[in-house]
């Protein structure tokens, strides 16, 4: 196996040792209400910044008196401020780019085909998409179809009742609710009540239906065909919670590319930013809803045994069979390596914006566009040195890549690969903002005679584990692997 240098942004992620890890604070237990825990408590740092209105959606005269309706509070104003200009910033690079205009709106279709058809890369998506096409990956299809079933934000876009970033003040002349200051009744604390977003026209066909891409502006301000029924508050992002929800699936049943499968969700996500229809915050707020729907389905009764494993042994078996055919080698590792799949011929996106700020051409470089999509930027919003925190059940996303590994293991390995404690929302997302699955799947495992996890080496061109070169003495460990920078 070629391993690759570890870059010095990546082992930034690398923030526990042994020690830290083995002493992990305990996640408060989950909430009992099915199926999952509390969406809007997980996301509710929000509260810090922003005041919102109860939202009535019971009637339009009640939809039209109260949607998006708050206030910004004084702590909010930066983060808040800070919110609109990344935002802008990734749509008007957008804007200006076809290709990506056009990637963004067909990732709005909410089509997990469209999204997911090049994240394997160019010959192995193309045995992906054949075997789905042809009805051959039955039991790979329903997997992320559970993921597109699972993609929930629950009563959180109502609770919190954002203003979408796009609303203008003539809305108000088209029955709708006019800018994101409801014309003067929010008080924005300053931040502009209308936005220089550039909106990006309908475009191309669905494959569903027809009908053009489209970003759907109108329909979310309440002023399109459905009228005030299209009201759609912003934060979370619905559609980043779906991008999640189906490339974890996809990613869970082939670990071995979960670092590029990952990255073309979070290039999903940021298409919402793209297109100027969401903020930073709530693609945030969508991916911790994405993991926390995704690691709840893990951990319901035999769902990886019963179904997932199933699932990856038939899209294991199909790839393999269409890799010999071609000459790529008969096995998944063989096939991966000779295509290049899990670097320069993997999915790549030469897109750069001011947060993903080099193209994605290899694996290193999906690694880094993921990781600067985790925070886009934000300076800390609460402590930055907290001790690692795992949250219930998420070392169920590490699963099929080490399978040899016990669960508190793979809770190990997801403390050392987290990222610093206190970026936005980690204050109250029990550590699911924190998570960094890509280099977590891309991590080399050294463990010890004893059972600890001694090594966590991210980075690497497949996940594996590893013995200890003396049994009970650590190789390749955090500490000596950060020292050594």
């Amino acid at each position: 196996m070629r391993t690759r240098s570890l870059t010095l942004s990546l082992l930034a992620t690398v923030t526990a040792t042994v020690a830290a890890t083995s002493a992990l604070t305990a996640s408060p237990a989950l909430a009992d209400t099915p199926p999952g825990p509390d969406r809007t408590a997980l996301i509710d740092e929000f509260s810090d910044w922003w005041t919102a209105a109860d939202y009535d959606g019971d009637s339009d005269a009640g939809k039209l008196a109260t949607a998006f309706k708050g206030d910004v509070t004084d702590k909010g104003a930066d983060v808040l401020k800070a919110n609109d200009g990344t935002l802008l910033g990734i749509n008007h690079a957008a804007a200006a780019d076809p290709d990506q205009s056009l990637r963004a709106l067909e990732d709005a279709d909410m089509i997990w085909t469209e999204t997911l058809g090049d994240a394997l890369g160019p010959v192995l998506s193309g045995y992906f998409t054949d075997g789905v096409e042809q009805g051959k990956l039955p039991l790979t299809s329903a997997v992320i179809e559970t993921g597109e079933d699972n993609a929930t934000t629950g009563d959180a876009k109502t609770d919190f009742n954002y203003p979408r970033p796009f609303l203008q003040t003539g809305d108000r002349d088209r029955g709708s609710v006019g800018d994101r200051s409801r014309n003067g009744e929010n008080d924005l604390k300053g931040l502009d009540a209308q936005l220089d977003i550039h909106r990006i026209p309908d475009q191309g066909t669905r494959p569903d239906n027809g009908a053009p891409h489209t970003a759907g502006y109108d329909t979310f301000a309440g002023v399109g065909e459905k009228g005030l029924d299209g009201i759609n508050q912003a934060f979370p992002s619905g559609h980043t919670t779906y991008a999640y929800g189906i490339s974890l699936q996809l990613a869970e049943l082939l670990p071995e590319l979960g670092p590029e499968i990952l990255t073309r969700g979070s290039e999903a996500g940021n298409n919402r930013i793209a297109l100027g229809v969401h903020y930073p915050l709530d693609v945030i707020g969508g991916r911790i809803e994405g993991h926390v729907n995704t690691a709840t389905q893990l951990a319901d009764g035999d769902y990886i045994a019963g179904t997932l494993d199933p699932a990856r042994d038939e899209l294991v078996g199909y790839l393999e069979d269409r890799c010999e055919a071609d000459g790529h080698g008969a096995t998944l590792d063989a096939c991966i390596g000779d295509t290049d799949a899990n670097d320069a011929g993997g999915y790549t996106n030469p897109f750069t914006d001011p947060v993903s700020t080099a193209p994605v051409t290899d694996r290193a470089s999906a690694l880094q566009a993921y990781q600067a999509r985790m925070t886009y930027g934000f300076a800390p919003t609460s402590l930055d040195n907290r001790p690692a925190q795992v949250p219930e059940n998420a070392e169920k996303l590490l699963a099929t890549a080490f399978p040899e590994l016990s669960d508190a293991q793979r809770r190990s390995v997801l403390a050392a690969t987290e990222i610093r404690s206190g970026s936005p929302l980690d204050a109250s997302s029990d550590g699911w903002a924190r998570i960094n699955l890509p280099a977590a799947l891309s991590a080399r495992v050294t463990v010890d005679s004893t059972g600890a996890v001694t090594g966590v080496e991210p980075g690497q061109d497949a996940p594996s584990v590893v013995s200890a070169d003396v049994p009970g003495q650590p190789a390749g460990s955090l500490g000596s692997l950060v020292g050594s920078l």
